[in-house]
């Protein structure tokens, strides 16, 4: 089963080590292009109300850790954490039963439970090897760029482990979809809702005193690797309370949806 898992999942994770091994390259030599100054300036230009998108003062942007901790709200890495938990999450019940593979592996003597905890197991691994790898090639980066003067490779070590968080998250939710439903898309379809409610309602939270309780129904609140590069030990604890909420979230997906596929009835093979 574990073999298996991750056979399904290989060229997936490749494809993600790949991007997410040159982006930081890619993003920080293109930060790099505008001068501290002209990105100072470029900010004063943003109007206020569009400021409290940022999640953090304008000061803390302007500065060298700042710029680069932009690149882990960049749709690159959020849309990437977002795919990687979908498809994978997705796929742990709903996508061997759509391919016709889920009673050929049940008729095995193995457990139900033994097959949802294999690819769950290897969806979690997989999220943390991608981890591993934004961190590489955010920290080589960092340190033979242009900005290696300026930065601690160390200091984005917190905004990493937020973007784990977002992975296990998505993938807990979707393995909940998946085990309830009988095709793929379905489940995908739900998460892909569920991505733009939370995202709607984050920034109608931020942008509407009114409506600010909105953010607090949103997932992606508890999303804001670009508060966690300070350094100091304030960002390890607003870590732990952020991915508090992302790692429960994705574990409580998970749980319920074992607890539902060792129960249900398996549709009849066509």
């Amino acid at each position: 089963m574990w073999r298996l898992a991750w056979g399904d999942q290989r060229m997936l994770i490749l494809a993600l080590v790949a991007l997410w091994g040159a982006f930081p390259w890619i993003y920080l030599w293109l930060q790099a292009q505008v001068p501290m100054g002209d990105f100072q300036l470029l900010l004063r230009l943003i109007p206020d109300d569009w400021q409290k998108l940022s999640g953090v003062p304008l000061a803390e942007v302007a500065t060298h850790a700042g710029r680069v901790a932009l690149a882990f709200v960049d749709p690159i890495v959020v849309l990437g954490a977002t795919v990687w938990g979908v498809t994978r999450g997705s796929d742990i019940v709903a996508g061997p039963l759509e391919r016709g593979t889920m009673e050929m592996v049940l008729a095995a003597p193995v457990r139900r439970g033994a097959v949802y905890a294999a690819q769950a197991w290897a969806t979690v691994c997989g999220a943390a090897v991608l981890a591993a790898t934004l961190l590489l090639g955010t920290s080589t980066a960092v340190i033979w760029g242009p900005w290696r003067e300026h930065l601690d490779p160390t200091r984005f070590v917190p905004a990493v482990g937020n973007v784990f968080g977002l992975m296990v998250c998505m993938a807990g939710l979707a393995a909940c979809c998946s085990s309830v439903s009988n095709h793929r898309p379905r489940a995908i379809g739900v998460m892909c809702g569920f991505y733009v409610v939370s995202l709607v309602a984050k920034l109608v939270g931020r942008l509407s005193e009114r409506l600010a309780w909105m953010g607090w129904l949103s997932v992606f609140n508890a999303y804001e690797p670009q508060r966690l590069v300070s350094g100091q030990a304030d960002a390890w604890w607003l870590l732990a309370r952020y991915d508090a909420v992302l790692l429960g979230l994705g574990m409580l997906g998970y749980l319920v949806g074992a607890v539902v596929f060792t129960r249900r009835d398996l549709p009849a093979p066509l």
